[in-house]
């Protein structure tokens, strides 16, 4: 059953609040700014199988959210029905006009700015449509145009579930639910799969970031992905595919870069300890770093030292 949220609900004055309250306990972490402090807005809400789906209608507004680090990474598919919409995320923006598509993370902060509106929104676990999207990370914060067929298809089936969820008596027997959730993955796979686009953000600039700030922080021991995309202003399933796409990872990319910087330190700090420099390469162990070094070089650091000076 759909349950049913208004601002008429709540006093004059205290609607933007009310409404926002209603926003947060159906998506944490989520904000919403508007000028009108007598703020009109409508929402629905409804569970299908393991989807969470949302109708909301409301006047201007600004809908801000902050990365969720915890938990398992979870999208939001926003279906734009009446007005129009500008999203921004990772760097990318999009204008949402009815019958566009986008899609959110919930790993990476987000903004929206609404006139007056009407959207449909699906919340759902990224591992849920990941295996039906080749290439994911390419549709995150990128508009997904309504003029396709498969498009179409899946505009029309949620409105259709969400128009039956309105009228329906009886609960819905589970089967029904999960073989309704299939269905409309399903399609939506089908559309961002045919939606045309340019390619994945490699131009360049955002791989040359990650890579500078790992130079820049080649001795911090917490240096991983997610503090890397932190900084960028990316996910970390981002990182992971650009990365991927020159055969490695960070965390490798990482080790060799620090292996390359320890043999040129051996050389240039002579009065340094091996296990001084390992630390300041961020090695916690300096064994760990010894084993490295030679499976990387071929030969212990000590012996480096003569073979970087020759």
């Amino acid at each position: 059953m759909i349950e049913h949220f208004s601002t008429r609900n709540a006093a004059s004055g205290e609607r933007l609040a009310y409404w926002n309250r209603i926003a947060a306990a159906q998506s944490a972490e989520l904000m919403i700014d508007s000028s009108n402090r007598e703020f009109r807005g409508e929402l629905g809400c409804w569970k299908l199988g393991r989807l969470a789906i949302m109708k909301a209608r409301a006047e201007a507004s600004v809908v801000s959210r902050q990365a969720v680090s915890h938990g398992d990474e979870r999208l939001l598919v926003h279906l734009q029905t009446r007005g129009s919409s500008d999203q921004r995320q990772l760097g990318r923006e999009c204008l949402l006009r009815p019958g566009d598509l986008s899609i959110c993370t919930t790993a990476a902060p987000m903004r929206i700015e609404t006139l007056a509106h009407e959207m449909l929104v699906l919340k759902l676990l990224r591992s849920e449509l990941e295996p039906r999207v080749p290439q994911l990370d390419m549709h995150i914060g990128s508009p997904t145009p309504g003029n396709s067929p498969a498009m179409h298809s899946f505009h029309q089936l949620l409105l259709a579930l969400w128009r039956e969820a309105e009228i329906r008596t009886v609960t819905p027997s589970p089967q029904w639910e999960a073989d309704a959730e299939t269905l409309l993955l399903d399609l939506l796979g089908l559309a961002l799969r045919g939606a045309v686009r340019g390619g994945p953000n490699l131009d360049g600039r955002g791989l040359a970031r990650v890579k500078a700030i790992v130079e820049a922080r080649l001795g911090d021991p917490e240096l991983d992905t997610t503090l890397v995309a932190h900084e960028v202003g990316i996910s970390p399933r981002t990182i992971q595919h650009w990365l991927a796409a020159e055969g490695t990872t960070l965390r490798a990319y990482v080790l060799e870069r620090r292996l390359e910087r320890a043999l040129d330190l051996l050389a240039a700090d002579r009065r340094s300890s091996i296990t001084a420099i390992a630390m300041e390469l961020g090695f916690n162990d300096p064994a760990y770093f010894a084993r490295c070094f030679r499976k990387r070089h071929g030969f212990s650091p000590s012996q480096g030292r003569d073979v970087s000076r020759s």
